[in-house]
């Protein structure tokens, strides 16, 4: 029994040691982000300190109020998860890989192909 406890203990401390959950975004992921992929050029998302701001292609955009973000590290790259909720309340998460070489990139966890970058201004 103190076997099982012992290794209950401990998964529980290298899981809280691995993910981090926030309302803070991390300074490195704060702007605008794009990408030259055909499909979405014409699309864009702002990540802001209180809101994430999904460009839908012209002068469409939608706004969500930020409502919390996970960090953890996953090799060289750094995976977030952030929680975002829209005007009516709905609730929803986007993931994705940050990847700090050249600038900064980013990578949606289901479009690894699809290289987002950070717009400079």
């Amino acid at each position: 029994m103190t076997r099982i406890v012992l290794a209950v203990a401990l998964f529980a401390t290298i899981t809280a040691c691995q993910s981090q959950t926030s309302n803070t975004v991390p300074e490195k992921l704060l702007g605008v982000w794009k990408t030259s992929h055909s499909k979405y050029a014409d699309r864009f998302i702002e990540i802001k300190k209180d809101f994430v701001i999904f460009g839908q292609g012209g002068e469409k955009i939608e706004l969500h109020a930020l409502a919390d973000i996970s960090e953890s590290r996953e090799g060289k790259l750094f995976f977030y998860a952030i929680s975002h909720i829209n005007h009516h309340g709905q609730r929803y998460k986007f993931s994705f890989y940050y990847d700090p070489t050249d600038g900064g990139t980013i990578r949606f966890k289901n479009q690894k192909q699809i290289v987002w970058t950070k717009e400079r201004r």
